[in-house]
């Protein structure tokens, strides 16, 4: 689950990531806008995750209910995880086959 939290992070900071060289006071206070609802996401997650698992409250099934924007955080983070590393194998297999491409163009032919 960390590693799924650092995943959606990353992508998020990549694809908000200011210019690094000189970020200004206004890219710096949109970037922690947007870490500030990324670990609000994440603990929406983690709150989930934990009612799921908490045995201490078994008998308090108020507590013991999650509510749909904590499921849909803990899927969200999930999905995303997945969907990395679904990309990660995507490239891999892209990769391999450009390179057995290359391969097969450089193979001499059987005369």
């Amino acid at each position: 689950m960390a590693e799924s939290a650092r995943a959606h992070a990353q992508s998020r900071s990549a694809s908000t990531s200011p210019n690094l060289a000189s970020p200004t006071l206004d890219d710096l206070a949109l970037q922690t806008c947007d870490d500030a609802d990324t670990l609000h996401e994440v603990m929406h997650a983690y709150t989930a995750l934990e009612k799921l698992v908490d045995t201490a409250a078994l008998n308090d099934s108020e507590v013991l209910a999650t509510n749909r924007t904590e499921l849909s955080a803990l899927l969200r983070l999930l999905n995303e995880a997945l969907m990395a590393r679904i990309g990660t194998v995507n490239s891999a297999a892209a990769a391999l086959r450009e390179a057995l491409l290359l391969q097969a163009q450089a193979a001499p032919t059987p005369a």
